[in-house]
Formats: structure tokens, sequence, C-alpha cells
């Protein structure tokens, strides 16, 4: 199953028909609060212009639209049935990425999904044989990779700065605080939906693996390259949770331990907890041969980054090399349409994404069978940014 996973872009030069003197075409489906992030910064970068928001609910679609400027709130369907857009930002609840993603390789469009690219496996080979047929690409967030930490962590250990990689170590604690009881939780403004943590983030699909967890797996893969194979042990820790005024029932595991094998021969340890009160342990750290490097939260674009070697007596703070330390989302879009424009690989890949995915289930899998789990999937190691790139740029 490789050969339709592993591939960024199609294998020969095509035309995709994108106007080259103006900024590709873009359309949003999806008017929830991830969206605000992404319709403020297009605004800032040349490569694509947001078109039309789009929404099942039109006057949601057309709220945003008007908030942010943006010459068209619509349907779905009418964005999707408009020859101008060349690309849409699927913006849609998780347990629908992969339906909306295939719908829009459908109509004729290239995609890139927020996180994650899908839930099930079988959703995303669905949408790269229709891109096939289509010979459109796919993307996916999350995109805080290409931020100045990640780009500065990927740049020491290309230089060979920590030795030859043969460990990481991944943690998030994410126990979310229970509100005082009589609490009122504010109501989302009209026109807009309420946040996705207060209403399925228990669902399959959900949960600090599939929710965060992609942050974390893209940074490792930036930084280590492709997982070969996994195991782990994956569990519902209780079946019901109250958090605030409601009850969720749990339908996905919500503690999951694992261990990742690098292609590159590296091992991670990985934890992912929704059940465990944060006790300030580190996110992210690379080891080498020669020294090791600590990573903020793979959420954030920017941040320190520290080495420690065996002549320091502690770790010492690595200088940024690196632009984009501010909240950039939507770089990865921006990559996305440069990348088909000029016909070149684009980082945050659909190969990529569904490889995050297929790790995830993988662990799943392990834990229910008890064994390691070797993996179908594999993508390439995105290709590191340049030095000297402003921000809200992207290379050609």
């Amino acid at each position: 199953m490789t050969g339709r996973f592993d591939r960024n872009y199609p294998t020969a030069p095509r035309s995709y028909d994108i106007v080259a003197d103006r900024p590709t075409q873009a359309g949003i489906i999806g008017s929830g609060t991830i969206s605000g992030i992404y319709l403020e910064n297009a605004k800032k970068f040349d490569a694509f212009e947001i078109a039309a928001i789009a929404d099942v609910r039109v006057d949601a679609a057309k709220a945003r639209a008007d908030e942010y400027g943006v010459p068209r709130g619509c349907s779905v369907e009418e964005l999707l049935a408009d020859p101008d857009i060349d690309v849409v930002i699927n913006l849609t609840p998780h347990r629908v990425h992969g339906q909306v993603g295939l719908s829009v390789l459908q109509a004729g469009k290239h995609v890139y999904t927020e996180k994650p690219l899908v839930v099930r496996r079988e959703e995303g080979e669905a949408m790269f044989a229709e891109a096939e047929r289509q010979d459109r690409r796919i993307g996916g967030a999350p995109d805080t990779f290409f931020g100045g930490h990640w780009q500065t962590a990927r740049s020491v250990i290309d230089e060979g700065l920590i030795g030859e990689p043969v460990a990481a170590f991944v943690n998030l604690h994410w126990r979310r605080g229970t509100p005082r009881p009589n609490a009122a939780r504010p109501k989302p403004a009209a026109g807009h939906y309420q946040s996705f943590y207060a209403t399925d983030f228990y669902e399959y699909g959900g949960g600090a693996i599939f929710d965060r967890g992609p942050y974390y797996l893209n940074a490792l893969i930036h930084l280590l390259g492709p997982v070969r194979r996994v195991t782990g042990s994956a569990q519902k820790t209780w079946s019901e949770r109250v958090e605030g005024e409601r009850t969720f029932q749990v339908e996905v595991p919500t503690h999951v331990a694992g261990v990742l094998d690098f292609a590159n021969g590296a091992v991670c340890q990985l934890l992912m907890t929704n059940d465990v009160y944060d006790t300030g342990l580190p996110h992210i750290e690379i080891y080498g041969s020669e020294g090791s490097l600590r990573c903020i939260d793979p959420n954030n674009f920017g941040g320190q980054l520290y080495r420690r070697t065996a002549t320091d007596a502690e770790l010492v703070p690595v200088e940024n090399r690196f632009g984009y330390n501010e909240n950039s989302r939507g770089v990865g879009v921006a990559d996305f349409c440069n990348a088909i424009r000029n016909e070149r690989p684009h980082r945050a890949s659909g190969a990529m994404a569904y490889h995050v995915v297929d790790i995830i289930n993988g662990i799943h899998d392990a834990s229910e069978a008890g064994r390691h789990v070797d993996l179908a999937s594999t993508c390439d190691q995105p290709a590191p940014l340049p030095r000297g790139l402003a921000d809200w740029t992207i290379d050609s």
C-alpha cells in the first residue's frame, strides 16, 4: 500500500489551470472557530487569497465572510461548483474530514485539510484514489513545523550538532480542568459555532491522540522522517467524562502510551493522555549520539530551543535561525499553492497527514492485538525552509 501514500505530488509535470498573474483562488468549507486564524492570516500571504467561505449553515458562512471581508459566503454546493476556486481548505469537524475531502476532490479541486486528515484509514484510501483519478493534490495541517523553532531544530539535526539521532520522547498531559459547578459556559455569538471541545471532543477522532497528536507527529516526521512500526497500549479510562455542565460519552482512547520505530533507526516513547494533570514534563525531546534537544509544545511555531552536549553542565539555549515565530497558521496552504503552481512537492503533504493517521490507528491496533504493527504507509521527510525567508512569504 505504500505506493499510493508515499507520493507528495504527481510523478509527471501537470497543468492545473491556475492563473499565473494572480494569487491562487481558495475557498474554505467550515466557519467554526479555527476558520478565524486562517481568514486573518490569508490576508498576509501573496500565494493565495480566500474567494469564498461555505458552510452547511449558510448564515454562519455569510457572518464569517462579512467579519473578514471575504467576497462571498455561500453553501458548500455553490463553493464546489465555482470554476474559479482551485484549492479548498477543509475546516469541518474531524468526523467528516474524509467525507468532505472526498467531495472536494470529486469536484476537481485540490484539498488542504485541517488535522487529522481523516479519522479512519479507509477514508484516506478513498481520498487518495480520487486524487489520482482527478490528478489533484492533497495537503494537510498542522503546519506549525514551518515555525522558526522547528526549522532551527531541523537545521541543528541536519548539521550533525547532536550527532546521529537515536531516540525521542513525546509527552502531552492534557486532563482538562473542571470549572466551578455553577459556572456558565459562554454562549457562541450569533452566526458562530460552539467549540468542538464543548461538543464532540470524546468521539472517535477526538481526544488528545487525534486532536493534538498530529502536531507532535508532524514535528517528529519533520525532524526524523517516517515511522516504520509501532506498538503500545490505549485505553478509555472512564466511559463517561463530566466537564462543567455536560456529561460526555467517551468513544476514543483517552490514555495512549506508544513506541514508534522510525525508518532511520530512532526509537520514540510517546504518551498522549486526557487522564493526567500536567506535571511540567517536556513536550518533545530528540536524543542524538552527541547531544540532546529540548523542544517546545508543537502547537506553537516559535519558542526557545535548548541543546545539551557532553561538555555542557545544563541545557544551553540555541539561537533561532528562522522566521515564522508567531501564529502563522496558513503557511502550509501558501506552500501548497506555490508547490502546485511551480510543480514541486509541498511540505505539509497528504502523504504525511495520512501517515500520521496510520500511526495513531496503528497504536490502537497494536494495543488490541498485543503486538507490534508494521505500518503500510510512509512519506517523504518535508524539505526544510531556506534561511532568510521573510514571514508571510514562501519559496517558489
